[in-house]
């Protein structure tokens, strides 16, 4: 499954990225949303990353997790 980031709750969350505006989501760390709206933000890179949705993609992309362990 593909994800997008998206500012929610003063967190940058991942979401599925098919959706369609209004559409009830669900970020990968649990937290249901609806947004309102579907485009890129441009400030999304600005906000804090939610860890656990962090951790959730990285774990599914086959990404080492964040901060690496030396």
């Amino acid at each position: 499954m593909r994800f997008r980031w998206t500012p929610h709750e003063g967190l940058r969350h991942a979401i599925p990225d098919e959706l369609a505006k209004g559409q009830l989501v669900e970020t990968l760390c649990g937290n249901p949303f609806v947004p309102h709206q579907i485009s890129l933000w441009n400030d999304k890179n600005v906000w804090p990353t939610c860890w656990d949705c962090d951790g959730i993609w990285r774990e599914s992309e086959g990404i080492l997790p964040w901060p690496r362990k030396s």
